[in-house]
C-alpha cells in the first residue's frame, strides 16, 4: 500500500533541485507528507492541513514521522498525529509547516515564479544544500561535511562561475 508513495517520496527527496510545493485545498495524510517534503512550500489561504491517519485507525506514512518532527518539532507532530487537528494555512505557516501563505488567486503565479527563478540555479549547490539539510549528523560531523561540500563547490564549474560573477559584479549564468 505504501510502496509507490514511498518510492516517489524518496525520489523527490533525492532530486538535485529544490522542491517547490504549492498547496491548494486539503493536504491530508500522504498529502501532508508531500507538502512537508517541499523545500519551499507556498500555500493558498484556503488550504488546510491534517495528519488524518488515526481517524481511520492507521499510522502515518510518506516519511511524516521522519520529516515533521525535524520541521515543526516532536511535540507539535505528536499532537497533530494523535488528534488529527486540522490546521489553517496561517496556522501551518506559524508553526513552520509552510513557507508562505498567499491569496488563492495568487498561488499558481507565485509558485511558478519561484520555480522559474530557481530553475537556472546552481544544481550542484542546490543538491548539496538539500543533502546537508537532511543529513541529521552531529554538529562536528555536519561541519566536516559542509567543509567538504564547499571545497568541492568552489572548484566546480558552477562555483567558479559564481565567484567570477561576484567579482565582476554581474549575475552568474549557471548552465
Amino acid at each position: 500500500i505504501t510502496a509507490a508513495l514511498h518510492e516517489a517520496i524518496s525520489h523527490l527527496a533525492r532530486m538535485p533541485k529544490p522542491l517547490v510545493v504549492a498547496v491548494n485545498g486539503a493536504a491530508a495524510g500522504a498529502g501532508l507528507s508531500l507538502a512537508a517534503l517541499g523545500d519551499i512550500v507556498i500555500s493558498a489561504r484556503s488550504a488546510s492541513f491534517t495528519m488524518a491517519y488515526t481517524g481511520i485507525g492507521l499510522t502515518p506514512d510518506g516519511g511524516a514521522t521522519a520529516i515533521l518532527p525535524r520541521l515543526i518539532g516532536l511535540r507539535r507532530t505528536q499532537e497533530l498525529a494523535f488528534t488529527n487537528r486540522r490546521l489553517s494555512a496561517d496556522e501551518a505557516a506559524a508553526i513552520g509547516l509552510v513557507t508562505e501563505v498567499v491569496d488563492d488567486s495568487e498561488l499558481e503565479g507565485q509558485a511558478a515564479a519561484l520555480a522559474s527563478r530557481l530553475r537556472n540555479g546552481p544544481v550542484s549547490a542546490f543538491a548539496n544544500i538539500r543533502s546537508l539539510l537532511m543529513s541529521g549528523l552531529p554538529l562536528d560531523q555536519q561541519m566536516d561535511l559542509e567543509a567538504r561540500t564547499i571545497c568541492d563547490a568552489a572548484g566546480s564549474p558552477e562555483g567558479r562561475e559564481g565567484i567570477a560573477a561576484f567579482l565582476d559584479k554581474r549575475r552568474p549564468v549557471f548552465s
